[in-house]
């Protein structure tokens, strides 16, 4: 998130409490699809690590509108809204696309060479279909389907938060940023059509996702509408922030499924408009260098944790003959519950260690491309007057920007790009 925060110690930039969050779920959504057989994988309420989704879908309204709202009065900035969204989802989701098309080309070569060798699917077979490929470019992955989730499946709820944030834009053109009624009539719409279509769970995915998404969207518009309501007094802001991390804990751990998950989003809601304000001592936590480190790519580490893993997978599958690769709702045992735990988080881990890789030459070049000055207009692509990208700075030890961290530094290098403003 690049949206600027106006309120809280250290935030001058960011939502730097809510850059944390979105880092932690990223990484709860990566651990919660490993398909090994590991001690929490039979857990109770195990299958409430989806509401991460939701929290993302929730801060993705707060802060949308928080960035965009003043900036959406005509069709122009529509426009320019919508190259924006696309440019900061597009580029890395095709990439991790390309990386699973580039894998099924190798399995297609290997087995050429290797007949007999034993698959689960051929290659380019079920869930790897080449027209599937078209669906995942055009972003239409969770409304076209044939069957079951196909290739890089968690990039599902970024194409319909893509076509949620349209839904959003047309609205605040229509109704104004501060329709607050407005959002919650959409939110409380959204719900029930969703509870309609998908009456046993919140948590639908293939052909409703849309409307779950446009549910936590506007349910964390509606949050922003009403941010200023959660500020509490400094003596009172640690209680604040330890009672709603405690709320979000009790969600994820207690919550059952069924119409109760309907409620969590408004949980989630009131949670990020206090963190918002950033005034508290989980906010403090926040601020240090690993939670911003990981709320920086955490996009990175939600679509490429797949791509790592079917690598893996595959990998072990032709290296050790007796090994193969589960079928779907099936789960790996490499020979013990913690061994399983270990590989688990070992993928995890060198995801997050590869996101920062692919934050630094797949994420961090396609917005400075969406941002560089349009030669006739002398605005950005998005219609943001930008300086010229090839303007360097020395970053000093630890610049506000958030763009070097002690990790971080071994990615890339201590000259930055200046962000524009």
């Amino acid at each position: 998130m690049e949206q600027r925060s106006d309120t809280g110690p250290g935030s001058a930039s960011r939502f730097e409490t809510l850059d944390a969050l979105r880092g932690v779920c990223a990484l709860a959504v990566a651990f919660f699809h490993m398909p090994f057989a590991h001690p929490l994988h039979g857990a109770p309420r195990f299958d409430n690590v989806q509401f991460c989704v939701d929290v993302f879908f929730v801060l993705s309204g707060f802060v949308l509108l928080h960035g965009y709202g003043d900036r959406l009065a005509s069709p122009r900035q529509a426009l320019h809204f919508m190259l924006a969204r696309f440019g900061r989802l597009w580029p890395l989701h095709a990439a991790t696309l390309g990386l699973l098309v580039a894998l099924e080309v190798a399995r297609l070569v290997y087995l050429a060479g290797h007949p007999g060798t034993p698959v689960v699917t051929p290659p380019f077979g079920a869930a790897h279909r080449p027209v599937e490929v078209l669906t995942h470019l055009l972003f239409l992955q969770d409304f076209l389907t044939f069957g079951e989730f196909s290739w890089n499946f968690p990039s599902w709820s970024i194409a319909v938060e893509f076509y949620a944030s349209l839904v959003l834009a047309g609205t605040v053109m229509l109704a104004g940023p501060r329709a607050r009624w407005t959002f919650a009539g959409l939110a409380l719409l959204a719900a029930l059509a969703l509870h309609a279509a998908s009456p046993g769970t919140l948590f639908a995915i293939q052909d409703w996702g849309i409307l779950r998404c446009l549910f936590d969207l506007f349910v964390g518009c509606f949050a922003y509408c009403l941010r200023d309501a959660a500020r509490v007094p400094d003596h009172w802001a640690g209680r604040a922030e330890a009672l709603a991390l405690a709320l979000l804990l009790g969600v994820a751990t207690l919550v059952p499924p069924g119409n109760w998950a309907y409620g969590a989003p408004l949980v989630f809601s009131a949670a990020i408009a206090l963190f918002s304000h950033g005034r508290g001592t989980v906010s403090a936590a926040a601020r240090h260098w690993l939670p911003q480190t990981l709320g920086r790519w955490s996009f990175s580490i939600y679509l490429l944790h797949l791509p790592v893993l079917q690598v893996v997978l595959t990998g072990l599958h032709y290296a050790v003959p007796r090994s193969s690769i589960p079928a779907a709702g099936a789960s790996v045992d490499l020979g013990g519950p913690l061994l399983n735990l270990a590989a688990a988080l070992g993928i995890v881990g060198a995801t997050t260690l590869l996101a920062g890789l692919s934050y630094r030459f797949v994420e961090r070049p396609s917005r400075a491309w969406f941002r560089m000055p349009n030669p006739r207009t002398g605005t950005g692509r998005t219609g943001r007057v930008s300086q010229r990208v090839s303007q360097i700075e020395k970053a000093s030890l630890a610049p506000t920007g958030g763009d070097w961290s002690p990790i971080g530094q071994y990615f890339w290098s201590r000259a930055v790009l200046r962000r524009p403003e």
